[in-house]
């Protein structure tokens, strides 16, 4: 196991994706003590997207491991802000374009 692994998320992260990204992640789990997730070209997400998210946060706490989220796309911060996630979960700064959205809808 290597000390740090990045590993690109770019493909929808909904259901229909599910089990391939839930294989994807626990790879990228087992490569690295810390392991950073890219989620700049996630073009969606869904329910089952966040709920990846957060259950690979858990397994790598459980395995003391770091495992962190960086670079959200504007898809991923507008649904974590509908479902009442912080956004810190990806660990990223809404652009002015999101926040416009997020303002609309309140």
């Amino acid at each position: 196991m290597n000390a740090a692994y990045t590993a690109p998320i770019e493909v929808p992260m909904t259901i229909y994706h599910a089990a391939e990204l839930k294989e994807f992640m626990l790879e990228a789990l087992k490569r690295g003590v810390s392991v950073h997730f890219d989620l700049c070209a996630v073009p969606e997400i869904d329910c089952a997207g966040v709920q990846l998210l957060v259950a690979a946060r858990r397994l790598a706490a459980e395995r003391q491991q770091v495992c962190e989220f960086f670079g959200a796309s504007d898809a991923l911060l507008a649904t974590l802000a509908l479902l009442g996630v912080p956004s810190t979960l990806a660990q990223a700064q809404p652009s002015t374009e999101t926040l416009s959205v997020l303002q609309e809808h309140a």
